[in-house]
């Protein structure tokens, strides 16, 4: 049983606030989910296969005191919100550490013992200084853009985020100082920075930039560098190092389509150090692309009654840049370091079970590079195909299919494998929800010589209020 009992004195006291803020009011949130999981062939670069079940499960308890009053400023009134969301994640029975490559997921959060942290605390104001600005001081949810760029996964960005209209075109902006939360062992040792603009017309575009100050001991450019630390493979460590990201996002919804690209590019430098260190400095030139589309799909018309069925199909794309070798001192691999990649204690991305980034994957060799990839093969593409037929009775079927190739890789081969997706899945009123999974992966030979394949199966409720 989750020690959430220990939070009920907290909602007390929020309760009590908001019976004395002159037309404040709270609003309580809930939500948990509980995934059966089964896999065969974990890491399909490992022999032999590795199975692994357990259950895990994620709660979140939100209490928000809004519409605070603060008055009125240039004839404009002001209030306050003041937010606390507490999450829990574990694997249900477990105390005992998490094993490759679930420990990279766990790693992002303060705990995974089931017990409650704090994924949001903050004070956001409305309207201060009778401007039409949204201010989050604290603990915060953030995601910059699709995700590709910058994420919380969950845990929650502390600082200060502010976003509001401007006074031409139907413009939006967003900025935002944060401390992002490396793994456990090293925590605040990111800090980044950006901003957003946002201009509507037919769709929506974005300008994205960010700016991260990593303050972490390091390897960069595994693949060209001449140095070779500790007998980890080539690499230098690398310390102070600064990333710059600008990317250009555009959503669509035109009829039946609905679209979403996003092109991102990357640069920086870091400082060499370590017992003999690289002359120079180490500097950073990627790029990635990721696009996304769904339309409506006829997939059966009758020429004679005209009786036709009708579902959604959809594809993908993503793209990020891998490191080239013949280039010692300049690592051109895309990699954020704090993008969406992370539900819970699993991976998010495309594939059920290698759950692709442009950057990263699940499985590999994820103890010994932080791609999960063979040392030497660095980016990902992606290309998917999906379709959803008509609802039976409310239960819907998805079916996807992925193919996976390495952008580098010092083999003759690129291919990383490809991936069939199965998901049944049924809602209610978008509260209660049920979903059974299956994943079927077959390695490619750039990350299992002997082209392995692995298994995931899972069986998932949830629920939210």
């Amino acid at each position: 049983m989750l020690r959430m009992r220990a939070l009920l004195p907290v909602a007390a006291l929020l309760g009590l606030g908001a019976a004395h803020a002159s037309a404040a009011g709270l609003d309580i949130t809930a939500e948990h989910r509980m995934r059966a999981l089964s896999y065969t062939g974990v890491r399909p670069a490992v022999a032999p296969k590795e199975a692994m079940s357990f259950l895990s499960q994620s709660t979140r308890l939100g209490l928000t005191l809004k519409n605070i009053s603060l008055g009125e400023a240039r004839g404009e009134s002001q209030s306050m919100d003041i937010a606390v969301k507490f999450r829990a994640v574990g694997v249900m029975g477990s105390t005992t550490p998490f094993v490759p490559p679930f420990n990279q997921a766990a790693n992002q959060y303060p705990s995974t013992a089931y017990t409650p942290f704090l994924e949001n605390a903050a004070l956001v104001t409305h309207g201060l200084g009778g401007l039409p600005w949204d201010v989050t001081f604290g603990r915060q949810s953030l995601s910059q853009g699709s995700g590709l760029l910058l994420d919380d996964n969950g845990a929650g960005l502390s600082g200060v985020a502010l976003k509001g209209r401007l006074p031409f075109w139907g413009m939006r902006a967003e900025a935002f100082a944060l401390t992002a939360a490396h793994p456990m062992s090293n925590p605040g040792a990111l800090d980044v920075f950006g901003g957003t603009l946002e201009l509507p017309s037919e769709g929506t575009w974005q300008l994205n930039q960010l700016f991260e100050r990593d303050k972490r001991d390091q390897i960069a450019a595994p693949a060209g560098c001449p140095v070779v630390p500790g007998g980890l493979g080539a690499g230098c460590t690398v310390s102070k190092a600064t990333r710059w990201f600008s990317s250009l996002r555009y959503q669509l919804r035109y009829g039946p389509v609905v679209f979403d690209g996003e092109a991102a590019m990357q640069r920086g430098a870091a400082v060499p150090t370590g017992l003999t260190p690289a002359p120079g400095h180490v500097t950073y030139n990627g790029n990635a692309q990721v696009l996304k589309a769904k339309w409506r799909q006829i997939f059966y018309r009758s020429k004679t009654t005209g009786r036709k069925i009708e579902g959604f199909a959809r594809m993908s794309f993503a793209r990020g840049s891998g490191d080239d070798p013949s280039t010692p001192t300049t690592d051109e691999a895309f990699f954020p370091s704090h993008g969406k990649r992370f539900d819970g204690l699993e991976r998010e991305g495309f594939g059920e079970f290698f759950a692709a980034t442009p950057y990263d994957a699940f499985g590999g060799l994820s103890t010994a590079t932080a791609n999960g990839l063979q040392r030497g093969t660095s980016g990902i593409i992606v290309f998917g195909l999906g379709a959803t037929p008509p609802a039976w009775h409310g239960i819907v079927l998805d079916i996807d299919y992925f193919l996976y190739q390495a952008d580098r890789t010092n083999g003759s081969g690129r291919s990383l494998g490809s991936e069939m997706d199965f998901r049944i899945r049924h809602d209610i009123q978008d509260r209660f929800t049920v979903r059974l999974s299956a994943a079927l992966f077959s390695a490619g030979g750039a990350l299992s010589p002997a082209k392995t394949s692995a298994r995931r199966y899972m069986l998932e409720a949830s629920g939210k209020f």
